[in-house]
């Protein structure tokens, strides 16, 4: 039986649903795919495990015909009723709606018209000039997808991190249980936690390489072997991506650990510092040069000592500075998952959330969450329900009286999600902005505007007084949408004017400050706060990513909002302050 991950399941899912609506299938059907594919991302269970328990219809928006489907995947990889569909659109045509600037409908225009059904058919159709005088795409329309395909096949070639690890850390697992593997994890950019990977790479610590080749080889997620030797095999995975597998002496695992987590330029440096000292450093070991004889590797923090270094976390390893720090001893302590108190940024049915005021409450206390705060959308975004004053009035009753119950779940606070509009102004009145517990602010329309306009509605949105945080400031979502232009210099000096937060929004597609901006924010003394933006309960088990990206960022725990107790968290924000 193949082994399928959750994110291979839930991109089948999102591709039969964006199928069905390019086929031009009810809005209802096609929707409740992608909302499984949602559902199936956040689930914080491997799907095979749950399947295999006969639990799939615990998964919130899985119901019994989903759920079917969703076994016939994992049994044999086939999608029931595909068939009928691809007979009307083919599945390649999908595609087409990853490039950035073409819809459903522009994708299914290409089809019906030029039976264009592949992004090759497209670059093909927009050299020859076949796209002129269709209706809906214009010059200006014809060049922008043009570009975008330029850069749909960049980003193509790297997929998020929440996917890739997943499949990394199964890898390891399943070679970590074999006989005679004393160690085995994954390596490269995945370890270092970069928002996208391209490869998988896996190290194995065993003496017996050409045994644990064969089994690399025999992997139910193996769908091919690309090549394979006594001590790496390189094979393609039921999720589309290549892994390679290597096997390390165990008496060198700390050296090869250190070289293949990389990165290439943090190598370098360590290459120079050992040199000074006399040694050679490779994935083999520490060698003296003059003499060959190979020193103490047998973990990265051997490695280190002999260079007279702390250890540091794979995170940092990018040469931004960490190697001087290492040298002096003064490794920064980073801020991990259980620091965190609470998430304060969150949605619910009121607006575009999934999960019911109660459901994340309840979720949250699992999560052993001191606050939890709600942030519905504010009224101007009224696209996904934005809330009037009077809706917010009743929402806050029902969060007085869950937070009457005693019954020692986390308090909810009262905020908001505000629009920042073209002038930075945001939805409500200052006497009704000054009743929330907090309010965050974020642009969501605009993309394509200068910099300069972009940048003044932020500016302006942060010397509001009851602004206390700007949400996933740049906006982009990876691979799928570039950020607005911001001056981004500009906005961290004013937010450490105004004293405004900024958010590290942990949804894997946004982790939204990256971590170069987290660097900058960090050196100016910009607070930051990491959220999970969740629109289901189950999507608060995105803090790990964001967690990821603000170690990336050298962020500690002292600096970030939501690692406070709740009443230092209330000193902090603007409105304590004023």
């Amino acid at each position: 039986m193949p082994a399928y991950d959750n994110a291979t399941i839930a991109n089948a899912l999102d591709d039969f649903g964006d199928l069905l609506e390019i086929a031009g299938e009810d809005r209802y059907r096609f929707l409740s795919y992608h909302k499984a594919a949602h559902a199936v991302r956040a689930w914080d269970e491997d799907i095979m495990s749950t399947a295999l328990a006969g639990r799939l219809t615990e998964i919130p928006g899985i119901g019994a015909k989903i759920a079917a489907i969703i076994e016939s995947l994992l049994s044999s990889g086939v999608f029931p009723g595909m068939d009928e569909v691809t007979a009307r659109v083919p599945a390649s045509v999908v595609e087409l709606i990853r490039v950035p600037g073409l819809g459903p409908k522009k994708a299914k225009t290409l089809f019906d018209e030029l039976a264009i059904a592949s992004i090759d058919d497209l670059e093909e159709a927009i050299a020859e000039g076949r796209l002129e005088g269709l209706a809906g795409f214009g010059t200006k329309t014809i060049e922008n997808i043009a570009e975008g395909i330029e850069r749909y096949r960049t980003l193509s070639e790297r997929i998020l991190l929440a996917d890739a690890l997943p499949l990394a850390e199964k890898l390891a697992e399943e070679l970590r249980a074999l006989p005679g593997v004393v160690e085995a994890t994954y390596a490269g950019s995945i370890r270092r936690m970069k928002e996208t990977v391209g490869d998988i790479d896996v190290l194995v610590a065993a003496d017996d390489g050409p045994s644990v080749m064969a089994v690399v080889r025999d992997l139910p997620v193996v769908t091919d072997v690309i090549g394979s030797g006594e001590t790496k095999t390189s094979v393609m995975t039921t999720s589309g991506r290549q892994a390679d597998v290597r096997v390390i002496e165990p008496a060198c695992w700390g050296a090869a650990l250190q070289y293949f987590t990389g990165s290439a330029e943090h190598n370098v440096h360590m290459r120079e510092i050992a040199k000074a000292h006399g040694l050679k450093v490779s994935e083999y070991g520490v060698f003296r040069v003059d003499t060959g004889e190979r020193l103490a590797c047998a973990t990265e923090a051997d490695v280190y000592a002999v260079l007279g270094m702390a250890l540091m976390p794979p995170e940092v390893r990018e040469d931004t500075g960490e190697v001087e720090l290492a040298l002096e001893g003064r490794v920064p302590e980073l801020v991990t998952v259980d620091d965190i108190r609470g998430d304060l940024h969150s949605h619910t049915i009121a607006t575009d959330g999934r999960s019911t005021l109660e459901q994340n409450r309840a979720r949250a206390a699992e999560l052993g969450y001191e606050y939890l705060g709600c942030s519905d959308h504010a009224y101007e975004l009224r696209m996904v329900g934005g809330l009037s004053m009077g809706e917010i009035e009743e929402q806050w009753a029902r969060i007085d009286e869950l937070n009457a119950l005693g019954d020692g779940g986390p308090v909810l606070l009262k905020g908001i999600e505000l629009n920042i509009d073209d002038e930075g102004g945001v939805d409500y009145p200052d006497e009704f902005l000054a009743r929330f517990d907090y309010c965050i602010a974020s642009l969501h329309h605009g993309f394509d505007q200068p910099r300069g306009q972009a940048t003044h509605r932020v500016l302006r949105a942060m010397e509001n007084p009851y602004v206390d945080i700007i949400g996933h400031l740049t906006g982009r979502l990876l691979g799928r949408r570039d950020p607005f232009d911001l001056d981004i210099e500009a906005i961290i000096a004013t937010a450490a004017e105004t004293g405004t937060i900024l958010e590290l929004n942990a949804h894997p597609e946004r982790l939204d400050l990256n971590d170069v901006h987290l660097r900058m924010a960090r050196k100016a003394g910009v607070r930051t706060c990491i959220n999970t933006d969740a629109h289901e309960a189950r999507q608060f088990s995105h803090l790990r990513w964001g967690v990821a990206t603000a170690r990336r960022g050298w962020i500690s725990p002292a600096e970030v909002l939501n690692a406070q107790s709740l009443d230092v968290l209330r000193s902090w924000l603007k409105r304590a302050r004023a």
